[in-house]
């Protein structure tokens, strides 16, 4: 039973794997292109408004507002301008709004936001002023002004949906989808052909885990534009989170062969393959979309994490060294790094990177999830639980942390909560048998009958062996054998999960002694990463034989 990370795929973590780092997004902005096509057709026209003689003694307009000049040509050209005195006050204000272009790109964000502030007070209706300067203060991480600019422009322009659409990127950054979600709502409504406003969208809701919204809008988007490579890699990664491999497959295959230079599909593959315990294959996507972009941080934090599920810990630090470098405020990241620091048992360190993590994105339910995590193997359950219930209440409706909690409480907190969170993780995916497992346990445990056998379960694929033991229709060497698969990974994880089971099977009935071998064989062989891992050191714990 795999704890997956955020950054990882699976049916247990969140739609998109639960990454709320933005520029991972993929929402589009055309803002930077009608910026620049209006300000051409701007300076075309003061152009043309003058006679032929003061077009040749102003050529610097143009040069000014050319986007195909070197940067530094531009700055000293408009600079030329604003000295000028018979520049007019429409023309200061050009100006000034296209050197602080030029500032952008050099990446002197504090001078371009000067300029623009100097373009708005010559001209306060100058909507693209105030949405650059909103660009930019978002490059400065300066979100509540970015907010406070795009309300301006709004105001000015309140039927342009594309202001509504940078907008809610704002919002989606600080991970208030449903905010953004509002936004889109009205873009949508401007302007219902644009299949960027519905990628979005879908993607939002994925955000909150509504993946048939989801679809809906991305399979609108692809009506819209069948060559949109991001929104069917972004279809593709919903049909993951619901459990449908083969179509996100199909899905990321085609985004490929639509755009084979787009690495975001070459990655979303590899969490499939993750997602698939093929860490090999995985890593292989993840290395041909680092090769088509080294700066892609989401490769190297994906790659980070498939390496971290080999063991390859050492490994799977420098790569998410590298994803932090390239992205210093990816919050995933940092909850990676975190839960790889726990692993090799540097459980401060661990505790830095989550505490890191919600720096950057303070609504991260994961994080306070793996705080919780951290805190279990620090032994401090008093904290584990403060951290879990913040999870809970930042995302009530993400069944992983009523799991989590639950499997804590399981061993460490008051019975009848633990079965009820344990419950309730299993009423909001019905058909996981490792849900159906943890609820039966609990009631066991707490005295009450067994409901696997009314579970609608999957009887035909792993973990069915584990069940059927639990039911007492096979013995525990029996369910041994069924987890021998050609796969070496494949079969060195279900070894790890019949040792577990068939250990909590045991002390159901009271065969504490049968059940020690088993835990410790368990921390022995099984991934980190594995909920059983944790869980046979709490069980451990809990009968006062730490290991």
């Amino acid at each position: 039973m795999v704890k997956n990370l955020p950054d990882q795929a699976g049916t247990r973590s969140a739609i998109c794997n639960d990454v709320p780092s933005f520029s991972d997004m993929m929402l589009h902005r055309y803002g930077r292109l009608t910026k620049v096509a209006q300000c051409y057709l701007a300076c075309l026209a003061v152009l043309l408004a003058f006679g032929p003689p003061v077009m040749a003694a102003d050529n610097r307009l143009h040069n000014c507002g050319d986007d195909e000049l070197d940067a530094s040509k531009r700055i000293v050209v408009c600079t030329s301008l604003l000295e000028d005195k018979a520049v007019s006050v429409n023309d200061q204000a050009l100006a000034h709004f296209n050197r602080a272009n030029a500032l952008d790109g050099s990446g002197e964000y504090d001078r371009a936001i000067a300029d623009l502030d100097q373009a708005i007070a010559l001209d306060p209706n100058h909507i693209l002023a105030f949405r650059r300067r909103a660009e930019i203060w978002m490059k400065k991480g300066d979100k509540a002004r970015a907010i406070a600019d795009y309300d301006q422009a709004i105001r000015l322009d309140p039927k342009d949906a594309s202001i509504y659409r940078d907008r809610a990127d704002v919002w989606a950054s600080k991970m208030f989808y449903k905010r953004a979600i509002a936004e889109y709502d009205q873009a949508i409504s401007l302007d219902p052909k644009n299949a960027v406003g519905y990628n979005n969208r879908g993607l939002l809701w994925s955000y909150i885990d509504d993946a048939d919204r989801a679809l809906a809008d991305l399979s609108q988007a692809i009506t819209l534009n069948p060559h949109y490579a991001e929104a069917v890699t972004n279809r593709g990664r919903v049909w993951s989170y619901k459990g449908e491999y083969d179509l996100a497959l199909a899905d990321y295959d085609y985004a490929i062969a639509i755009n084979p230079g787009y690495v975001q599909a070459y990655d979303s593959r590899g969490l499939v393959w993750a997602s698939r315990h093929k860490y090999d294959d995985a890593i292989s996507d993840y290395n041909l979309a680092i090769a088509i972009d080294a700066g892609y941080a989401g490769a190297y934090r994906n790659r980070a994490a498939a390496w971290s599920d080999k063991g390859k810990y050492d490994t799977a630090i420098a790569d998410y060294d590298q994803a932090i470098f390239l992205n210093p405020e990816d919050a995933a990241a940092y909850l990676g790094r975190c839960y790889v620091w726990l692993y090799m048992a540097k459980n401060n360190r661990a505790i830095n990177d989550c505490t890191q993590a919600l720096h950057y994105a303070p609504n991260y339910p994961s994080a306070y999830e793996a705080l919780g995590i951290a805190s279990m193997y620090k032994t401090d359950y008093v904290e584990a639980f403060a951290n879990f219930n913040e999870a809970v209440r930042r995302n009530p409706k993400f069944a992983g942390f009523y799991q989590s909690r639950g499997i804590a409480g399981f061993y460490f907190g008051p019975a009848a909560k633990a079965q009820a969170d344990l419950e309730k993780s299993a009423q909001m995916q019905p058909q996981d048998a490792y849900s159906a497992i943890w609820v039966d346990l609990a009631r066991r445990r707490n005295g009450q009958s067994s409901i696997l056998r009314v579970a609608k379960l999957d009887m035909t694929k792993w973990p069915a062996p584990l069940v059927r033991m639990l039911l007492g229709d096979q013995a525990p060497e029996v369910t041994l054998k069924a987890a021998d698969d050609p796969d070496a990974t494949i079969r060195n994880e279900q070894v790890c999960e019949a040792n577990f089971y068939t250990a909590e099977f045991q002390r159901l009935q009271h065969r504490d002694d049968e059940t020690l071998p088993l835990y410790r064989l368990v921390l022995s062989d099984c991934p980190k990463h594995f909920i059983e891992y944790l869980a046979a050191i709490n069980a451990l714990r809990s009968m006062g034989k730490a290991p």
